[in-house]
């Protein structure tokens, strides 16, 4: 087997969602019910399953908009559990690029996962109110052995 068939055979959505951001504001992406993302409740380590421990977490950002005057930057963050709903967040720790510019934008980030951090919030930031941009983030989970 291939390089790409095994990253296609393996590759797991964890996550998408979609978002409009108009103002100069930070806003988190809704991954429905509960908001954020927990690896904990999806990590039951069996076949199909879309996250396993140890597994290496992939979030790929994009912006589109027709301006070119305001920025847009994404960020990613995690937080340890509190009672099954999320705890305080902090900067996750990521390898790759999360900051942005002005008109359309991408960013790619691996996500280091944190011993008794399994929830992940994933942001997106402007800093006007002239543009406005709809934004994507697409959460993967890896397996280390690929």
């Amino acid at each position: 087997m291939t390089v790409r068939e095994l990253i296609a055979n393996e590759l797991k959505v964890i996550g998408k969602a979609k978002v409009t951001i108009n103002s100069a504001t930070t806003t988190n992406f809704d991954f429905g019910t509960p908001n954020d993302i927990n690896l904990a409740s999806i990590t039951a380590g069996e076949p199909g399953e879309p996250y396993r421990a140890g597994d290496r977490v992939l979030v790929i950002f994009d912006a589109s908009t027709a301006g070119t005057t305001d920025t847009v930057s994404f960020s990613v963050q995690d937080a340890p559990d509190n009672a099954g709903a999320i705890g305080a967040p902090a900067a996750a720790v990521t390898q790759g690029t999360l900051s942005g510019g002005t008109s359309d934008q991408y960013a790619v980030a691996s996500v280091r996962v944190q011993p008794g951090r399994p929830w992940l919030r994933c942001r997106v930031t402007s800093t006007g109110a002239t543009d406005t941009f709809v934004a994507q983030v697409l959460v993967l989970a890896l397996p280390r052995s690929v």
